[in-house]
């Protein structure tokens, strides 16, 4: 008995999810001969019968299974495998059972693939790949009872006009048709399957079996024919049964596409200098077929390795293969190319943006992407409408939408640990609404500039304003703000950000309900969507002349917004005007009431010349004459 169950090695393999084609000894020997090793050919020649096959087969759900095979095994003789192979499948983590169950087992750790045997006395006329009906339910292999899905693929038995489910496909069988002591013929079921639906199904009814793990990564989809001549090698050798020749062969999976690659687009990701040659031997190699004479080349990857798509996968492949022991230890300079110009624009523009804002005095922060209805509702954000299948925690079950909530949450987190402010927070991330978009949020909360005694210098909402103001002002860009009602806003302290003349997003102060019902102090936030407009401006030379300033008060009814007056002041102070910044809003007496009054600091300069007081004064009357026209006062 000692020398049967001698002491063995056994080689355990990690390997990632994007990797399917090595869960099996013949694929990790495959991955291994690319480094120059020779692979042995797998060839199942079992002996034949020419007899006649006693059923069919059936896809009725082609979008789960494009490959579904049938084979017959018959006279065989149930009992235990060889000792050698029970010792094999104790290695490898599986429990030996019978001849057949573990033929099907021994054959899928050889080669990769699931496959599943039913006796032949359960499956009726065939068998029948199709949806579950609401209601069915199966009682699986391991005696329990699953409530099926419309989204769940079964394999069925056709029994006179109705098919009866005895298989979770890609899952587990069914308890109705495993092979039992008194069998004596089998049909075997080997399959390709969807991906996706197996995960899901196996996921929905709580399973993790061997086949569920392989066929939700991806099995080779021209494996199933060869899979199941192994196991009627097998199944011959230790159980005495007779095969038949044919078999049922459904469907076909469609051929992987060729992908461009080019050995000097190689070169220069790697920075390395290796020969065109040695990189496409590399990748015939792991199985690829190249075609062209010259780069750019064609290269099929083999119809097991689904991780090859995309010209940078067979990049990664050739590093492998040659060796990364010779990639250089320095990264490799990048140079411009047509493949790569401006491809670091959007890190670029989301660094400057943090650079600004740090230097303004503000934090970064970064939260989780994820929250809750009830969250997003208490602070009157927009509903979420990305659900997470799995959610960590019960609040955190969407994804957001919307980047101020989190920023709340940091403040209340700093409020509790006793901290005093000044708050000044930022974060730029991703949103999640009917599309997915980066956004950038600010918040403040406190004195700006303790001590001073004007209280729109000192904190408020002209301190954000001035902020955001300040930062457009170091990416060169023109900010304004448009009164508007959002509903987590102050409907009376809220407005539209406009960026370059587009609008990008909201600025105000916190709704003064939320504020209450959270027990926060004045709380204002902005959100712009990005990237952030752009505008293309003209080289200008720094102005040779002086100046020419002038102030301006003009009384407008209330209702008038800042966006309005400045507009008609552009229009009618002539062309000289260089720029335009209010300084003051008052109200009260002795103004009328529901009036204001805007004070404006005027620059007007000539590119050529100094300008004359008389010139300038002309200018001003002529603004002065347009604006009373319009019917508003001037503010002496």
């Amino acid at each position: 008995m000692a020398e049967a169950w001698s002491d063995e090695t056994v080689i355990e393999i990690e390997i990632t999810p994007n990797r399917p084609d090595m869960l099996s000894v013949f694929g990790a020997a495959r991955d291994l001969a690319a480094l120059g090793m020779t692979l042995g050919k797998v060839n199942p020649s079992p002996k034949t019968a020419s007899v006649p096959l006693p059923f069919s087969a059936w896809i009725e759900a082609a979008k789960g299974c494009d490959r579904f095979t049938l084979s017959y095994a018959f006279n065989l003789c149930m009992g235990p495998s060889p000792l050698q192979a029970q010792r094999r499948l104790y290695a490898a983590g599986m429990r030996p059972i019978n001849n057949v169950v573990d033929a099907t087992n021994y054959a899928m750790l050889e080669l990769g693939q699931p496959m599943h045997a039913f006796d032949l006395r359960d499956i009726g006329e065939g068998l029948v790949v199709r949806r579950a009906l609401q209601g069915e339910k199966l009682v699986t292999l391991d005696s329990l009872e699953r409530q099926l899905s419309p989204e769940d693929l079964l394999i069925t038995a056709k029994k006179g006009g109705s098919t009866i489910p005895v298989g979770l496909a890609g899952v587990m069988g069914g308890e109705n048709s495993e092979v039992r002591a008194d069998t004596t013929a089998v049909a075997l079921e080997v399959a390709h399957f969807n991906p996706v639906g197996i995960r899901l199904s196996a996921r929905r009814h709580g399973l993790k079996t061997e086949a569920s793990y392989r066929f939700e990564r991806g099995v080779d989809p021209e494996l199933p024919p060869l899979a199941a001549k192994r196991f009627l090698q097998l199944v011959a050798d230790w159980a005495g049964a007779t095969v038949a020749e044919k078999m049922v062969d459904l469907g076909s999976a469609s051929k992987p596409a060729s992908i461009t690659f080019r050995p000097s687009y190689a070169n220069r990701l790697l920075g390395l200098e290796f020969k065109a040659p040695q990189q496409l031997q590399a990748l015939e190699a792991l199985g690829c077929q190249v075609s062209g004479a010259v780069e750019p080349y064609a290269v099929t990857p083999p119809s097991y390795r689904m991780d090859l798509s995309i010209e940078e996968d067979l990049v990664e492949e050739v590093a492998r293969v040659v060796g990364y022991d010779k990639l250089p230890e320095s990264l490799p300079s990048f140079f411009p190319a047509a493949d790569n110009v401006g491809v670091d624009a959007p890190y670029l523009a989301k660094e400057k943006l943090r650079s600004v804002f740090a230097g303004l005095g503000f934090q970064e922060v970064v939260n989780y992407s994820w929250t809750s209805p009830a969250e997003l509702a208490r602070l009157r954000a927009p509903a979420p409408t990305v659900a997470l299948a799995n959610p960590q925690a019960s609040d955190r079950t969407h994804m957001r939408s919307a980047l101020f909530p989190g920023l709340v949450k940091n403040l209340l987190a700093n409020l509790a640990q006793g901290e005093e402010g000044p708050f000044l927070l930022f974060e730029i991330g991703n949103v999640f609404t009917h599309q997915e978009e980066t956004r950038l949020a600010g918040l403040f909360s406190g004195q700006a500039v303790p001590g001073i005694w004007q209280p729109g210098l000192a904190g408020g909402y002209y301190a954000l304003e001035g902020f955001l103001g300040s930062a457009s002002r170091h990416l060169g860009a023109e900010f304004e703000v448009q009164k508007e009602s959002f509903p987590h806003l102050h409907p009376g302290v809220s407005g539209v950000v406009y960026w370059n003349g587009k609008p990008v997003g909201s600025i105000g102060r916190l709704h003064p309900a939320v504020e209450r019902e959270l027990e926060l102090p004045e709380v204002f936030l902005f959100e712009l969507l990005l990237p952030l407009p752009e505008a293309r401006r003209p080289f200008r030379d720094l102005a040779r002349f002086p100046a020419s300033l002038r102030d301006v008060a003009v009384v407008v009814p209330e209702h008038l917004s800042y966006q309005a007056l400045r507009t008609l002041i552009k229009k009618h102070a002539g062309a000289r005007l260089e720029s335009l910044d209010v300084f003051d809003v008052y109200r009260g007496k002795p103004l009328p009431a529901g009036h204001k009054s805007l004070a404006f600091h005027l620059t007007f300069r000539h590119p050529e010349r100094t300008l004359t007081d008389p010139e300038t004064d002309g200018f001003m009357q002529k603004l002065v004459q347009a604006l009373e026209q319009a019917g508003y006062a001037i503010r002496k």
